[in-house]
């Protein structure tokens, strides 16, 4: 009974492993996931969202990847992204990047993005949410120190529905 526990055990961690490496290998390349990802990947009721606002605003690294973790996508490392957020962020960029640990997939709802982080291990300590509005060009940033929220707003406030809030 051990060597089947044991087995089963050790199959699971195969997949697990091996699933990792699909996906650092298909993330190398940011380029070629954004070219790959919203005709591949991305179910119709995000392709439509993706669709609604690509006419409004050029494609971006978030835009594009609906669905994937921001790890995955290398986020802090898109040099249009990390330097709007470190203009908007000033002194707490270092801090929010480093703090963006527990992270969620890149959510969506009528041409709004949503980026979830946390602190690891301390979620409530330190979380930040970012939203993106495609329509507009407008990111907000909202980082939770301890129940202290401090708001960014690029171009103004970005109306967020409860049901993008709670993805």
């Amino acid at each position: 009974m051990k060597k089947i526990i044991a087995g089963a055990f050790a199959l699971s961690l195969c997949v697990v492993s091996c699933k990792k490496e699909t996906k650092t290998e298909s993330s190398v390349s940011s380029d070629t996931l954004a070219t790959v990802m919203p005709k591949d990947s991305v179910t119709t009721p995000k392709a439509d969202s993706a669709a609604t606002a690509a006419p409004s605003a050029p494609d971006n690294v978030i835009t594009k990847n609906v669905g994937k973790y921001p790890h995955d996508i290398k986020f802090f490392e898109d040099k249009g992204i990390s330097e709007r957020l470190k203009k908007l962020t000033g002194a707490q960029y270092d801090e929010m990047v480093k703090n963006f640990n527990v992270e969620s997939p890149i959510a969506s709802e009528n041409g709004i993005y949503k980026l979830t982080g946390c602190k690891q291990h301390d979620c409530p300590g330190y979380d930040t949410s970012i939203y993106y509005d495609a329509k507009n060009d407008n990111l907000n940033i909202s980082i939770d120190k301890n129940g202290k929220a401090t708001e960014f707003a690029e171009k103004g406030k970005i109306t967020v529905s409860e049901s993008l809030k709670s993805k």
